[in-house]
């Protein structure tokens, strides 16, 4: 019953530790690596906040619907009743978004953990794959979990109408995606990427692989520089 209870208060404190003092958390993480409270807690703020954006989401769909279809022939070539059943079902996959969080968050905890394992093998490193499992898991609750409940918080204060877009929700928090009002949608969701929180990723990131995984300076910077490019890319290419 103790050590259960000390490992729960270790958990906790890791994640407390990752956000004021990461060098402290990723060195206890190379050694103890705890991550269950680290992973319960990204799941459900993530899934949270990714059902409390739903209406804004819908809002921004069925007002991009029009240009959607116009850029689209197959799509608008169908008849207009057609054209509304996809919207339809469109909306009624927006409601189950939340759920798809839960599967997401762990397969990218996942990818990203065998893509630091590789640089770890590059950089001859020594921390072990848990080591580093437990260094993104504790990472993504400030990185991803926190960063969606304040770009969530900002979409519920403006309301659900004020997106007339999807680009206009993804861009929601402070990002490079401000130097370029009015770029197209691909260039506004890749801007959108690199904001406040990806920003701190970026250097959380290259603290786990200097101290968690215990590489040199180069392969723990050319880490994170192509995880958060990569993250950019993706969201790019999800852009309508």
């Amino acid at each position: 019953m103790e050590s259960t209870k000390s490992a729960s208060a270790s958990g906790l404190q890791t994640i407390v530790d990752v956000i004021v003092a990461p060098a402290t958390a990723f060195e206890r993480l190379r050694t103890a690596p705890t991550w269950g409270w680290a992973f319960i807690i990204s799941l459900v703020l993530s899934a949270a906040a990714s059902f409390a954006i739903i209406p804004a989401v819908e809002h921004a769909m069925t007002a991009g619907w029009p240009a959607m279809v116009a850029q689209n022939p197959r799509l608008a070539q169908l008849p207009p009743d057609q054209q509304q059943q996809m919207l339809s079902f469109t909306l009624n996959f927006v409601k189950f978004s939340w759920i798809f969080v839960l599967i997401g968050v762990p397969f990218f905890l996942i990818v990203q953990t065998v893509v630091m394992f590789i640089f770890k093998a590059i950089g001859h490193g020594t921390g072990s794959f848990v080591s580093l499992w437990a260094a993104a898991v504790n990472i993504c609750v400030p990185i991803a979990a926190l960063s969606n409940v304040v770009a969530a918080i900002i979409v519920t204060l403006r309301g659900p109408t004020s997106f007339n877009s999807q680009a206009a929700i993804t861009s929601v928090l402070p990002s490079l995606a401000l130097l370029a009002p009015g770029a197209a949608p691909k260039v506004v969701a890749f801007l959108s990427a690199i904001n406040i929180f990806t920003l701190w990723g970026l250097v959380l990131n290259y603290l786990a692989m200097r101290i968690t995984a215990g590489v040199s300076a180069v392969p723990a910077a050319c880490f994170a520089l192509i995880l958060l490019l990569a993250l950019a890319l993706l969201q790019s290419l999800g852009a309508h």
